[in-house]
């Protein structure tokens, strides 16, 4: 495999990275998977995790263990902080254009085929990425876990540890508990001690293992599960509501299939299924010739 026809592409989130190589003719030819590469979580882990993602695409391909890309375009959440930002650039081996987009720009870009349309990412964060008919990029959301990212992975568990404190505290001589609650103690614990842990936890991927807990209960009916995820949809829908009205709207992500069934109450014909994923977005964008004001370093 010829080196110098690679497209190599990264989208890097809070729970995983997911690296693909592109041949001339758009043909994935090899991929990887490792940890979180968000810089909201460190620069020098996404590094570290991109790095780890580079040397198995190196190995599938029978290049060197040393080999890095000319180019390497990635998506990643927590660009748009400055600091981080450009500490994470400065880990980058100055022999490789590095060119780093937000991973919500990235996924809209896949979703729409780089086209108009609404892009509603819900996985460990949320966020929402928008090109109009004009040709204008414009997001919303995705601030970052405590303060913002509603109705992610990461606002649902610490949503559910704030209903288990809640429901603790006013039911201390209860012998028996709902079973969402039961299952949350089983990975939590039971002590003051180890809640607390939790209930002051600010690790958006920790908080976001929770998750799962309330999608598998709200399938069986739970009352609690369905509350917190008729919460979350609301706040999608407020997203939603700040972009231009009419567009197409993709919702991608982890949480993509929970909230969905929720949303096409509301935005049945604007749904669209995904045609691609940040990958093929990124890989549209690195064939443009152009980098939005969305790509290009933080203001």
């Amino acid at each position: 495999m010829s080196k110098q026809n690679l497209t190599i592409t990264v989208d890097g989130g809070g729970s995983n990275c997911r690296l693909a190589a592109f041949d001339s003719h758009r043909n994935v030819v090899a991929s990887s998977q490792t940890g979180p590469a968000s810089l909201s979580l460190g620069a020098e882990q996404a590094w570290t995790n991109i790095r780890s993602g580079l040397s198995s695409i190196a190995e599938q391909l029978g290049l060197s263990a040393e080999w890095f890309p000319d180019q390497l375009w990635m998506g990643l959440a927590g660009t748009l902080q400055r600091e981080r930002y450009e500490k994470f650039i400065q880990l980058i081996p100055t022999s490789i254009k590095a060119i780093v987009v937000p991973d919500g720009h990235a996924q809209l870009l896949g979703a729409s085929n780089s086209e108009a349309g609404i892009c509603l990412s819900l996985g460990t964060g949320s966020v929402i990425h928008w090109l109009d008919t004009s040709g204008k990029f414009g997001k919303a959301g995705g601030w970052g876990f405590p303060i913002g990212d509603e109705a992610s992975g990461a606002w649902l568990g610490a949503q559910l540890v704030n209903e288990y404190i809640w429901y603790r505290d006013k039911n201390l001589n209860s012998a028996t508990a709902p079973t969402i609650f039961i299952d949350l103690e089983q990975r939590i614990g039971k002590s003051v001690s180890d809640i607390q842990v939790w209930s002051t936890m600010t690790r958006s991927t920790q908080l976001a293992s929770l998750a799962p807990i309330v999608t598998k209960h709200a399938d069986t009916g739970d009352p609690i599960a369905i509350k917190l995820l008729d919460r979350g949809a609301g706040h999608c829908q407020q997203l939603i509501d700040i972009a231009p009205t009419e567009l197409p709207l993709y919702v991608v992500g982890g949480l993509a299939d929970v909230y969905l069934p929720r949303l096409k109450t509301r935005y049945a014909e604007r749904c669209q299924p995904a045609t691609g994923n940040a990958l093929s977005g990124l890989y549209a964008l690195s064939k443009s010739n152009s980098v939005s004001e969305l790509s290009s370093k933080p203001s």
